[in-house]
Order: C-alpha cells, then sequence, then structure tokens
C-alpha cells in the first residue's frame, strides 16, 4: 500500500484515548474537528484560537476563547492535563514563546502534543534539492499573506531537531516521536533513501570519535518511516 496510518487529528486522538479523561486544551483549535474528538473521548475540552467567540460553533459542549497565539495563552498556569497544538507552531512569530506558554498552562506530570509539517521526509528533501524550498512552505510568506492567507502562512520549517529543543528549554521532555499518515509513493526513489542512510552512518560513526557530537539518538528518529514518510511530525512531550 502506498499509504499507511490515519490523519493527523485521529493520531493524536488515538494517543490520547488511552489516558484517563481529563482538562485538554486544543491551542489553534481552527474549526474544532479535533477538539470534538476529544470530547467524545470523555476529556473537559477547551479550546482557543483567532476566530471570535460569536463564531464559535460549538458553545454548548466545548469551552471556547479567542486570543491571538502570538501573544499568549489566555489560561492560568498548571490549567490542563493535557494540551495539544497541531499545525500551530510553524505560523507563530515565536516559537520559543508559544512552548513556554505550552508548558506555563500545563499541570506538571501532564502532557503536551504538538505538531508541524515534516519537512525530513523524501519527497520534502527533494523538493528542497531542486527548488530550494521544504514541503508546506513552497510559497514565499509575503505573496502568500498578500493573497489572502493572513495568519495561515506557513513561516517557520521546523525540523526535530529544533522541536525538540525548544520543548526542552521551555521545561517539557519528549517523550515520544510519531506521525499521521505515511506516504510510500516516494519509495520508488529507493536509491535515494539508502544514500540517506549510508550519510546518517557516516555522521553517526564519525560522532563517536572523542570531542565529537553524539548523533546516534538523533538518527534512530530520523532514519524510521515515521519521519522518512511521514506527512506531519508530531512529538508528546511531558511536563516537568
Amino acid at each position: 500500500m502506498l499509504k499507511r496510518g490515519v490523519d493527523l487529528h485521529q493520531a493524536v486522538a488515538n494517543k490520547l484515548s488511552v489516558f484517563p479523561p481529563g482538562r485538554v486544551l486544543d491551542a489553534g483549535t481552527g474549526k474544532g474537528e479535533l477538539a470534538r474528538k476529544l470530547a467524545t473521548l470523555g476529556h473537559k475540552v477547551s479550546a482557543c484560537d483567532g476566530l471570535p467567540e460569536s463564531e464559535w460553533a460549538w458553545r454548548d459542549s466545548i469551552s471556547y476563547r479567542q486570543c491571538d497565539l502570538n501573544v499568549g495563552l489566555p489560561y492560568g498556569d498548571e490549567s490542563f492535563e493535557y494540551v495539544v497544538a497541531c499545525e500551530v507552531i510553524e505560523h507563530v512569530e515565536n516559537p520559543f514563546a508559544f512552548c513556554r506558554e505550552l508548558k506555563r498552562i500545563t499541570r506538571r506530570g501532564g502532557k503536551v502534543y504538538i505538531s508541524t509539517p515534516n519537512i525530513l521526509n523524501v519527497r520534502s528533501r527533494v523538493r528542497f534539492l531542486l527548488e530550494g524550498n521544504y514541503e508546506f512552505f513552497k510559497y514565499p510568506p509575503i505573496e502568500w499573506e498578500q493573497d489572502g492567507a493572513g495568519a495561515n502562512v506557513h513561516v517557520d520549517p521546523i525540523r526535530l531537531q529544533e522541536l525538540e529543543y525548544y520543548l526542552y528549554k521551555s521545561g517539557l521532555r519528549v517523550d515520544e516521536v510519531f506521525t499521521s499518515e505515511r506516504w510510500y509513493g516516494w519509495r520508488v526513489l529507493f536509491p535515494l533513501e539508502w544514500l540517506i542512510r549510508l550519510q546518517a552512518w557516516h555522521k553517526v560513526r564519525r560522532s563517536r570519535r572523542p570531542g565529537e557530537i553524539p548523533l546516534g539518538r538523533l538518527y534512530r528518529h530520523l532514519l524510521t518511516d515515521d519521519l522518512l514518510y511521514g506527512v506531519h511530525l508530531i512529538v508528546s512531550a511531558v511536563c516537568i
């Protein structure tokens, strides 16, 4: 099969389905599809985004607040057991500040799920080689915004390395890396995958030398099918 897995919202909902019901925030909820999925699991769900509160369609079942995600989240410290932010961080002006806000509103020991386009999959690497743009970041942001995209412009292409670091500096420890759907159509470029693996093996081997920064942990993630062929990069992090 060329496509395996589930869509982004279902991938995150599946992870939260195994935990006891609790207070959940869907930050950057959009139209509220994920928030509704989480509510059906028994969680007490809140949501926030730039949409005016009067236009929120799920007022009877899901608490909603309008906010500017670049400014902060309108909730008190440690308000939630679980926080999700799907396809948000690539839009914000300051990813470090956004991650600190996610940490602030999550109780100690709670879980944060955050996703962003996976710019390290094979398809995105080929696009970058040919045109200098990552997948999902192929348009210049100024023209994209002027064409009416507004806050939906993708500004920050973020690899796993950077996302881990943003969370680490914010007091969140990544404990799982996964994806949603995996598209295997690009496996027709089979020699390219093995070239990537060969280069990674060489880099990891060199990194074991005295005085070098070890790379083995990182490449154990980057060489999985989830990262080579996954559409989204999704991480789970624990609030410490």
